[in-house]
């Protein structure tokens, strides 16, 4: 199936582009402006309402409406992993880490190798599987052997 664009779909696809070139060199404010361009001329564009919808949570700080943004444009299965990542994004501004991370693991299923995804799922930092699983994670063992096999695995090098 082809889709037949209207000049004001295309136009806002353009803009759409430039702001996601704006936000890729942490220029949020003005890729919100642009963002905000292409909502009014393509509100029903899943990309737009996506990254429309992060901008305003970063910017303007609505995470909530942002959030909502977001969630039509996932709901529009349109596989992008991008939606995800903008709506985990925003998941971590409300401290919401559970969900987060649920965001980005349907982010990865739809591209593996998306590294925004990574950036964020590598930067949110989890924890080893503590050694001795009987014993409780604080327990003196097992930060013992836990310290002791990091530093088998870096050797002092820092980790990266």
């Amino acid at each position: 199936m082809v889709d037949i664009l209207s000049d004001a779909q295309r136009e806002a696809e353009q803009i759409c582009n430039r702001g996601i070139e704006a936000a890729e060199e942490a220029d949020l404010p003005g890729a919100h402006k642009l963002f905000q361009q292409a909502f009014e001329k393509d509100p029903a564009s899943a990309k737009v309402l996506s990254w429309y919808g992060f901008t305003t949570g970063m910017v303007d700080r609505k995470v909530q409406k942002g959030m909502e943004y977001c969630r039509k444009a996932i709901e529009s299965q349109i596989p992008d992993a991008l939606f995800y990542r903008n709506i985990g994004v925003l998941y971590l501004q409300q401290h919401n880490k559970r969900a987060a991370i649920g965001a980005f693991a349907k982010g990865l299923q739809i591209d593996k190798g998306n590294r925004a995804i990574l950036k964020e799922w590598k930067a949110l930092g989890f924890r080893r599987k503590q050694l001795v699983s009987f014993l409780d994670r604080d327990h003196w063992l097992n930060k013992t052997i836990g310290k002791f096999t990091w530093w088998l695995k870096y050797r002092g090098k820092k980790p990266t």
